[in-house]
């Protein structure tokens, strides 16, 4: 005699499936015949209904509406907030022990920022700050201050 694939159990547990999507498929279908009822009652739209319909999409319009200005706003800010940023520490002296000085680029949408850099020596901390127009400074930038600004300016990914 042939074996089959399909035990007494597997028969058990797959009428039992067909049983549960049946029942949700009922339970989903009576869900929105309800619905239907309250929106179409006697054949054609509850006034009751499409009214409140209205009334939503009003109140969506006047939120939307109202949040356009801030939505301007926080677009024009975004634009020359600082988006972009480089740091590196190093130790530029051999003197001195340790990356105790740094370099950080901080550029907004168009590659317009500063590069900052903090010299740490035994005889004293110097600081410098260049300006960055479109991505180029007018004053010579050290390899540091360079490696930032090119880390700043790689695509995000």
């Amino acid at each position: 005699m042939p074996q089959s694939f399909l035990t007494p159990e597997m028969l058990a547990l797959a009428t039992g499936a067909i049983a549960g999507i049946a029942i949700a498929a009922l339970v989903i279908a009576f869900v929105l015949w309800r619905r239907w009822q309250r929106v179409f009652k006697n054949g054609a739209p509850s006034g009751d209904a499409l009214a409140e319909v209205l009334n939503r999409l009003q109140r969506a319009e006047q939120k939307l509406a109202a949040g356009e200005p801030r939505l301007n706003e926080l677009e024009r800010i975004g634009r020359v907030a600082v988006q972009k940023v480089g740091f590196l520490r190093f130790n530029p002296f051999a003197d001195t022990g340790g990356d105790q000085s740094f370099a950080a680029a901080l550029l907004d949408r168009d590659d317009n920022g500063f590069v900052i850099s903090s010299l740490y020596a035994r005889t004293g901390v110097r600081v410098y700050a260049k300006e960055i127009a479109n991505g180029r400074s007018k004053h010579p930038l050290s390899d540091e201050e360079e490696t930032v600004l090119q880390r700043a300016m790689r695509p995000n990914i």
